[in-house]
């Protein structure tokens, strides 16, 4: 447990060789990526445009944007370049980007500007706007274009029991770490209890054969 000013890090990690790190653009970061590259690891990492500067193979400073204006809706492409670490060595990345759509990129620019409107944050600026019209993934895998976002996506299921998780707990009832660490893992039984009841409203076991009989006929066929 750290304290709630204490950031998130890829670095808190122990990454086997095998692993694929999926995550949000704010473990994008050199210190993470350079972490999960020691450790064997691959990444998928959503871009973080203001974490570091991309470069081509002779140390020249790239602009993303113009690589990805001639991307139509849902088309996808990739971008092979570096970022430079602290020595002046430059560290291959792949990034994958895929245009959204004109409904996920109206959606984008509202929440930007709810944050604003929120949180009384200066404007963002108009290079951050234009690249909120992509999805931009930050990875070392060789995998299709497709793959890879697809991968991605899957954060997303992830995501949303984090979001179930967070109605449950609410703010911790003590700054004692016993306490803190008993309320803790008592949410998470509720938490796991409410999972197996949806599952099983889902799921009723009488549904249960006939689910299993169709997945088997469609595999058969």
């Amino acid at each position: 447990m750290t304290g709630n000013k204490e950031g998130e890090k890829l670095g808190r990690y122990s990454i086997s060789k095998d692993e694929i790190v999926v995550a949000d653009r704010i473990y994008c970061t050199m210190p993470g990526i350079e972490h999960v590259v020691e450790e064997e690891g691959s990444f998928v990492l959503r871009f973080k445009s203001k974490a570091f500067h991309l470069y081509d193979e002779s140390g020249k400073r790239l602009e993303l944007l113009p690589m990805l204006r001639q991307l139509k809706a849902l088309e996808s492409t990739d971008v092979r370049c570096f970022y430079k670490k602290p020595d002046g060595t430059l560290r291959p990345l792949r990034l994958v980007a895929m245009k959204k759509d004109a409904q996920a990129t109206e959606a984008s620019k509202r929440k930007m500007a709810g944050k604003v409107r929120r949180k009384q944050e200066k404007a963002v600026q108009a290079d951050t706007v234009e690249l909120n019209e992509y999805v931009v993934l930050a990875t070392n895998l060789e995998y299709s274009n497709t793959q890879v976002l697809e991968l991605y996506r899957a954060r997303w299921q992830v995501e949303q029991v984090f979001y179930r998780l967070k109605s449950l707990f609410g703010d911790t009832p003590s700054k004692r770490k016993d306490t803190v660490r008993a309320w803790f893992f008592g949410k998470l039984l509720l938490a796991a209890l409410c999972e197996s009841i949806l599952k099983r409203m889902s799921f009723p076991p009488e549904l249960e054969s006939i689910i299993v009989g169709v997945i088997g006929a469609q595999c058969l066929g």
